[in-house]
């Protein structure tokens, strides 16, 4: 699709408000624009935990005689990139940058003023964001190009860019883009991949960073122009940031139009969602067991965090931010990078949120190894004559097709549809093909025609099958090398030496969520029949 095209279709627009370093230096949004956003989705696909400032173009008149250089430079170099952004067609009004504080996190906006629900914050023209299109790609590198992945495409358009320095037209936002983001696993050494110690991780992991690896070799045999002379590791750096900090962008609730961009100023909200309390993190969290319940549940969410979302592109190519809600003065901007497991955030984002209650573990690759793994398991129920174990099969797979029956009439049905693989979530919850399979197993005497004529199954192959789910939770448990206490002290150390690596630290955050899920499971399905295991 062409540029004008594109354009056509998706241009977005998405103005910052009053937008602080350090200390104040604003933007104001113009009277006209202040108008309520229709179609607000309260879905981002945004960038990961770096965002970056606004203040008012370049008189920002603040304080610093207890700045250092480098504060001064950070606050110079925002300016700049406001200012440009503001010449571009920028508006916004009622967001201030928050800077580095030197804690790990990085830039961010928060609210200057009292914000109302519904008040746009931000509108962004979709011209002013480096985009998935053809245009800006060296012409004789188009034909590999337009068959490459969108992170490969956009990441060469990034390294295009950085090697035009200061003649570059995106130059001040290019100057605020981090060079890499070291809690993606493209950053990783092998250790470290191999230390999430969850195998669906492990080798998603892998085959994104192969895929990546790839597509550095057949550029630079086929197209090395569109790699500004970058080597494999700035290569990886650039996927890295622009998996993190990329937009996907329609014009329309279809998704029609789809396309991806890097976005100056948006990329600076961070990620807000759903989460559940720290109290309902499991107690090996805090110093004690792991076999003791949690304080509260974690299931339904307790909160959401995030305050802002965006509309659909408009017919004149802009996106508009607005507020979910009322947010006061110094309440940090957030936006939701959407409803996803920690697998998703780790891989496109580089970091995990830290009590995500749409996490989930992969118990069963498909219904086959979970019948497999019973048969193995339950020899008493399987190891029988052929035509017993025949009907307890086929109840099985029955009782699956059911379930999947009864989903197709919820907005689950897709989901549960592409997905074949069989998790537990957060809070003992479980997929309901599983436990239906595991039950009619139990209760398959009945026959095909017993679950397919909706006869009930009794609470005790409901339990029987909670308590296999739980026994298979607790395997894996043992089949990870560190224990939930042990992930925590590494989360949080701070003075071994040599010191604890982002992607170290980041593994360690992420494996520990997913025991703190198989844990869950164990606790809440296990009854007395299942206990975790003593170095869980």
């Amino acid at each position: 699709m062409d540029k004008r095209h594109f354009l056509q279709r998706r241009a977005m627009m998405a103005a910052r408000c009053s937008l602080n370093v350090a200390r104040p230096a604003r933007v104001a949004l113009p009277a006209s624009s202040r108008r309520r956003a229709d179609g607000v989705r309260s879905r981002a696909r945004r960038v990961p935990r770096a965002a970056e400032a606004d203040a008012k173009a370049a008189e920002a008149n603040v304080a610093v005689e207890d700045e250092d250089d480098d504060e001064l430079a950070e606050r110079k170099a925002v300016s700049e990139l406001v200012g440009w952004c503001v010449s571009k067609g920028a508006q916004g009004s009622g967001l201030s940058v928050l800077l580095p504080d030197g804690s790990g996190r990085g830039r961010g906006l928060e609210a200057s003023r009292d914000i109302e629900n519904g008040e746009p914050v931000l509108r962004l023209p979709l011209e002013m964001g480096i985009c998935d299109y053809q245009d800006g790609h060296p012409a004789e590198a188009w034909e590999v190009m337009s068959n490459a992945p969108w992170g490969v495409r956009l990441a060469c358009r990034l390294l295009q860019e950085r090697a035009k320095g200061e003649d570059s037209d995106y130059a001040p936002y290019i100057a605020l883009i981090p060079e890499s983001v070291p809690g993606s696993p493209l950053m990783w050494t092998d250790d470290e991949v191999a230390s999430l110690q969850y195998p669906p991780a492990v080798a998603e992991a892998r085959e994104m960073r192969d895929a990546v690896a790839t597509w550095f070799r057949k550029l630079s045999a086929e197209a090395p122009v569109a790699l500004a002379g970058a080597d494999l590791d700035a290569f990886k750096s650039a996927v890295s940031v622009v998996h993190s900090r990329t937009y996907g962008v329609a014009s329309s609730a279809s998704g029609e139009g789809y396309f991806r961009a890097l976005l100056p100023l948006a990329d600076l909200l961070n990620h807000g969602g759903d989460e559940y309390p720290e109290s309902a993190s499991s107690p090996a969290n805090r110093g004690g067991k792991a076999n003791k319940s949690p304080a509260s549940p974690k299931w339904p969410p307790a909160g959401c965090s995030d305050n802002i979302a965006w509309s659909e592109l408009s017919d004149e190519g802009v996106i508009e931010f607005a507020a979910t809600r009322a947010i006061a003065p110094h309440e940090e901007a957030a936006m939701s990078y959407g409803e996803r497991s920690n697998d998703h955030f780790l891989v496109y984002y580089g970091f995990v949120p830290p009590r995500n209650p749409h996490d989930d573990v992969v118990v069963f690759a498909d219904v086959d190894h979970a019948l497999s793994w019973h048969m193995v398991f339950h020899p008493e129920l399987w190891d029988v004559d052929e035509a017993e174990t025949a009907v307890r099969e086929a109840a099985a797979r029955a009782a699956v097709r059911e379930v999947e029956k009864a989903l197709a009439e919820t907005t689950d049905g897709a989901l549960a549809a592409s997905e074949p693989r069989l998790k537990v979530l957060p809070g003992g919850r479980c997929d309901a093909r599983l436990v239906s399979a595991f039950a009619a197993a139990y209760a398959g005497t009945e026959g095909v025609e017993g679950v397919e004529r909706g006869a009930p199954v009794a609470a005790v192959d409901v339990e029987s099958a909670h308590a296999d789910i739980a026994r298979r939770c607790a395997e894996l448990l043992r089949a990870m090398p560190t224990t939930l206490a042990e992930d925590v002290e590494t989360i949080k150390d701070g003075e071994s030496f040599p010191p604890v690596s982002e992607g170290a630290r980041v593994a360690a955050a992420y494996r520990a969520h997913k025991k703190e899920v198989l844990i869950d499971a164990v606790l809440a399905l296990g009854g007395e029949a299942v206990k975790l295991p003593d170095d869980a």
